[in-house]
């Protein structure tokens, strides 16, 4: 997961090109990873990928997010 730095936010929109023609769904697995789905391609968002194409719904920051673990493995 990914949260912003500016404000702490963890929800975001994805800036997709104008001319792009098809459909894009965002949704998390059972690791908590951003799963995006374009035109049937499906892939976990990275960090430069978030930072590339991800404006924080919060406060509209850009290229502003870190990797962000709510619950952190312990005793590993």
């Amino acid at each position: 997961m990914f949260k912003c730095k500016e404000c702490g936010s963890t929800e975001f929109n994805l800036v997709v090109q104008p001319g792009f023609k098809g459909t894009v769904d965002v949704s998390h697995n059972e690791h908590n990873e951003v799963v995006v789905t374009a035109n049937q391609q499906e892939f976990i968002a990275d960090l430069m990928f978030m930072n590339q194409f991800a404006v924080c719904r919060q406060c509209e920051s850009i290229k502003r997010w870190e990797y962000f673990f709510r619950n952190p493995v312990v005793g590993v």
